[in-house]
């Protein structure tokens, strides 16, 4: 037997490099992953808070459609108030008021009108809960101008696929 044909002793280098490249694989796979799960929940609260906005942009067209079809044929708005308290909507108004800056008289209902209670706005599919809104209406006399003109405050809140995403949204509607 010719012992120069037989391999030389081996240390295992190949093994320990070969296991230090697949423990920085792993790293690389593990953070990979991670930085994936973190754009999805990301770009699910996108899509969460985007569907609770469009439900509040609904529910304020709502409003403004009900008060158009509403408060068409007022001529005097001080006429229709009765010690303070005026609704020219047939009831649709949740607290009027005459200082839109002073909240100290705001007695808002805690639930607000339901989408779709006065017009044929169609319900809407994917959000946890259906979209709500108020309307507060106040007295206002333009400067240089001896009469009272009306507004509406509007403020609707929206949800997106669950109760906890909520989005508020106000605007001041003037017939």
């Amino acid at each position: 037997m010719d012992y120069k044909s037989l391999p030389i002793e081996q240390r295992g280098a190949v093994l320990v490099v070969s296991l230090l490249m697949l423990l920085v694989m792993t790293l690389i796979g593990v953070t990979a992953m991670q930085s994936n799960i973190m754009e999805e929940k990301m770009a699910g609260n996108f899509r969460d808070v985007n569907l609770a906005f469009q439900s509040a942009e609904t529910a304020l067209r709502d409003a403004e459609s009900d008060l158009t079809s509403r408060v068409t044929g007022l001529t005097n708005f001080s006429a229709d108030c009765i010690n303070g308290l005026c609704d020219a909507t047939g009831g649709l108004l949740e607290v009027w008021k005459d200082d839109p800056n002073d909240d100290s008289d705001d007695t808002r209902a805690a639930n607000g009108v339901d989408l779709s209670t006065y017009t044929d706005t169609p319900l809407l599919p994917l959000v946890a809960q259906q979209p709500q809104y108020w309307i507060e209406g106040y007295k206002v006399r333009p400067p240089g101008s001896a009469s009272w003109k009306y507004q509406y405050r509007i403020t609707a809140i929206g949800y997106g696929g669950n109760t906890n995403t909520q989005v508020i949204l106000q605007t001041v509607y003037a017939p």
